[in-house]
């Protein structure tokens, strides 16, 4: 017996141990995969970002940052089964634009601090759609209060060129309209004020800030 209760501890630490990164590789409902980062990434929930990492001394001045195509729409989390060809429709949509519109938000927001481009740079930044959903335009119109509306989540990620490493990512969700228009224009228009913050406050400042990820 008095055996048995030390191997039993040991027995269970380890299976702690092992479940620990299990629970902690998704989060978000399953549609924040930590690992497409970097499996020590530690997300905080900051302002007007729903999951936000950065890693110790990361700032994008001075830096050469190459935005690259994202890849096709790989929906996650519980409702992916759940989406239609319309989702479908839209996500691939947006997909095709994306870098481009991140390229233009960041150089806009960061100015003669940074260098962008499609090619080549110290810093590649990369992304993708994770959840699509254009809502219900009946509920939008039946219901009203925001009921029926559509949103997008995505992931994008730093990632040093030299050394392959993830140097900081976020992952967010934008609320938007039923229809591609609507749905465009509120997406774009966070990507900007997003960039914004990033180049008026720093990556380290807003991470700081921001909170720990509730349980």
């Amino acid at each position: 017996m008095r055996l048995r209760l030390p191997l039993m501890c040991v027995l269970c630490i380890a299976i702690l141990a092992l479940a620990t990164p299990l629970f902690a590789a998704t989060l978000d409902d399953g549609k924040l995969q930590v690992s497409w980062f970097t499996d020590d990434a530690v997300f905080r929930e900051a302002d007007e970002i729903d999951y936000l990492w950065v890693s110790e001394g990361f700032e994008l001045n001075g830096k050469a940052l190459a935005f690259k195509p994202w890849p096709a729409p790989e929906f996650l989390g519980p409702k992916a089964s759940e989406r239609d060809e319309k989702d479908h429709r839209l996500a691939k949509m947006m997909s095709s634009t994306m870098h481009e519109a991140f390229a233009s938000a960041f150089a806009k927001a960061y100015g003669d601090h940074i260098k962008t481009s499609f090619e080549s740079g110290d810093i590649l930044v990369e992304g993708r759609i994770v959840d699509s959903s254009t809502g219900s335009t009946a509920a939008k119109v039946l219901v009203g209060f925001g009921a029926g509306a559509g949103n997008t989540t995505i992931d994008v990620r730093f990632v040093d060129a030299a050394s392959g490493k993830t140097l900081a990512g976020f992952h967010h969700r934008v609320v938007s309209g039923t229809n591609w228009s609507t749905t465009e224009g509120k997406f774009f228009n966070w990507v900007e004020e997003t960039a914004e913050e990033f180049a008026k406050k720093g990556f380290q400042k807003l991470y700081a800030k921001a909170k720990k990820v509730k349980d």
